[in-house]
């Protein structure tokens, strides 16, 4: 099997308890056959470490679980923030969830991917300090590779370089933030078509503008739209603002957000965006990392469905949502926005809604809608010209 990271994460490593914002918190926690298994072997001895462990665990359908304590801590999470069951039984001893966290894998025939959740406080300290672009790395190992009956091969072989190129793109700063919003999207567009119509064969082409020395490809930027803009932001964080939050603050910073954003006429926004823009100008890959992180970890699930276009699309609209809030809260904080505020909204961001899969599902079903059809979402997004400053009077 071929195992394909990002060379980057080769520097991580686990805070422990120096971590800003611990895994060790969440609503459930499911043991696996495997680790349940080494737990009855604990609670077999008698002990009172063992009789600990029958009060935290509970069974119902044959799934075992930790009873979390009432503020979501796990019950073996100490004082120090480290956790009693490595300590006591070995790292090898915790369960898969907590073993493989902050990674996720996903595999195609072959090939197997590996990426780091942005959830983790310690992941996005590393891609938000490191501005070098990610790499993709490959190795080969024994194991064996698991076979889908789904699994479009052919489209898989025609996607992959299609996939590498989005995230060429994606990075590629020569392009502003909203001229790499309107290409993706175009390109997208043309890509779904082609798988659309089962002719893999013209994925290479589509991608060959963006060989040579033009970053936008040919694509040209659609006519920008401001009132349609303002309204799909407005509804965008109208809806973000109804969603379920595990921590209540992430809720009312959106709704702080929304209020801002509410208050401002057209003309101050534009205002705001490109003071932002010029103030973020040494920071612009941090949007592209987030960009970056969910193409890199979805697009190549379109071999499953064809779903290629509102993949894409999913990733720019987030990435939007992110860049409004964080530009409406560096207006709110008088242009303060240190790289640790980013880090909080990314993180949040990824934790209450990326990672969440109700709100998630909410979100995907809301792009869906006419408000946000191919055409009408380049317009919002496309950037106006900016006015030349008028030359000062001799």
């Amino acid at each position: 099997m071929i195992i394909r990271t990002l060379t980057l994460y080769d520097r991580f490593k686990c805070a422990a308890s120096a971590c800003r914002d611990t895994c060790c918190v969440r609503e459930k926690l499911v043991l696996d056959n495997k680790t349940y298994f080494e737990y009855q072997r604990v609670i077999s001895k008698g002990d009172a470490f063992g009789r600990r462990m029958v009060a935290s665990i509970s069974e119902r359908n044959g799934v075992a679980s930790f009873r979390m304590r009432e503020n979501g801590e796990c019950p073996f999470l100490m004082r120090n923030r480290l956790c009693e069951l490595q300590i006591r039984l070995g790292a090898d001893k915790v369960s898969e969830t907590c073993r493989k966290y902050p990674t996720f894998s996903k595999e195609y025939g072959n090939y197997r991917e590996i990426g780091y959740r942005f959830s983790c406080p310690e992941v996005l300290r590393l891609v938000l300090t490191h501005p070098e672009r990610f790499e993709i790395r490959e190795r080969e190992n024994d194991t064996e590779p698991v076979t889908f009956d789904n699994l479009d091969v052919k489209l898989l072989e025609a996607l992959y370089p299609v996939r590498n190129r989005f995230l060429l793109i994606a990075q590629d700063t020569r392009n502003s933030l909203y001229t790499t919003f309107s290409v993706l999207l175009q390109l997208a567009e043309s890509v779904q078509g082609a798988i659309d119509r089962g002719d893999y064969g013209e994925l290479p082409a589509l991608i060959s503008p963006f060989m040579g020395d033009d970053p936008t490809g040919g694509i040209a930027d659609a006519l920008p739209d401001p009132e349609q803009h303002d309204l799909i932001l407005a509804n965008l964080l109208k809806l973000h603002c109804k969603f379920e939050y595990k921590k209540q603050d992430n809720g009312d910073r959106l709704d702080n957000a929304r209020r801002l954003f509410k208050s401002e006429s057209t003309d101050e926004r534009l205002a705001r965006e490109r003071d932002f823009s010029a103030f973020m100008s040494e920071r612009d890959y941090e949007y592209r990392k987030w960009l970056f992180y969910l193409l890199h970890r979805d697009l190549l699930d379109a071999v499953f469905d064809g779903a290629f276009y509102s993949r894409v699309r999913l990733a720019v609209v987030t990435t939007f949502c992110l860049f409004e809030t964080g530009s409406l809260e560096w207006k709110s904080r008088d242009g303060k926005f240190p790289p640790q505020r980013q880090e909080d909204l990314f993180r949040n961001y990824a934790r209450e809604i990326d990672e969440n899969p109700k709100n998630l599902a909410r979100l995907e079903k809301k792009l869906k809608g006419s408000q946000y059809v191919h055409q009408k979402l380049l317009r919002a997004l496309a950037r106006p010209e900016e006015t030349p400053a008028p030359a000062p009077v001799p």
